[in-house]
């Protein structure tokens, strides 16, 4: 990972390079932290997720990126570790006027302590823009990809988002969390996601 990170980051300083390598794309990396709240009441979770990629103008794919999470949760007073990984794409799409929308999807791998397993996500969403703020509204369907239970979600997320320059991004979400199965409310959660585009 630290070789993947370095490599994009030795591409994005070297224009020419970053052109060829990465089919005209450009090089990006973001941070994003995220406390969430369970329906509850009695546990939370904080993570932090680095997402390296490349986002291209047009083309099949308009972004590609690798997520590396780390999260803590207490639950009852009791702490625990979980660790993700993933590679999301996306393919954005212009409606019309202000309004575009993007289709979202990421394939990954989840360790935590009673167990680890395979899960995927598709994200449709829609993005309504008012210079400067961009609205973002999505709906996740998060499922286990390996047949393991507990871990299928349906997620409705939104919230505002600012490119405060050629470079730097800000979004803002809240996102709420149900269970697929019985529609039950199982999370809440706030996150800050900042990018840095090369």
């Amino acid at each position: 990972m630290k070789l993947f990170v370095a490599t994009l980051l030795a591409l994005a300083h070297d224009g020419v390079v970053a052109e060829t390598l990465l089919w005209g794309g450009r090089p990006q990396i973001g941070i994003e932290f995220e406390r969430e709240r369970e329906a509850h009441g009695k546990g939370f979770g904080h993570s932090v997720t680095l997402f390296p990629g490349v986002v291209w103008k047009e083309g099949w794919i308009t972004r590609a990126e690798l997520l590396l999470m780390t999260e803590r949760e207490t639950d009852s007073g009791v702490r625990s570790h979980a660790h993700a990984f993933g590679v999301r794409l996306r393919k954005d799409v212009h409606l019309s006027g202000d309004v575009s929308g993007f289709l979202r999807g990421l394939v990954g791998h989840k360790s935590q302590p009673d167990g680890r397993y395979y899960y995927g996500y598709i994200e449709p969403a829609l993005v309504w823009e008012i210079r400067p703020v961009e609205l973002y509204a999505g709906y996740r369907l998060v499922r286990a990809l390996d047949g393991s239970s507990g871990h299928d979600i349906n997620q409705v997320r939104f919230g505002p988002g600012w490119d405060f320059s050629h470079h730097h991004g800000l979004d803002l979400r809240y996102t709420r969390s149900r269970a697929a199965a019985s529609g039950s409310h199982v999370s809440d959660a706030l996150e800050v996601e900042y990018s840095y585009r090369f």
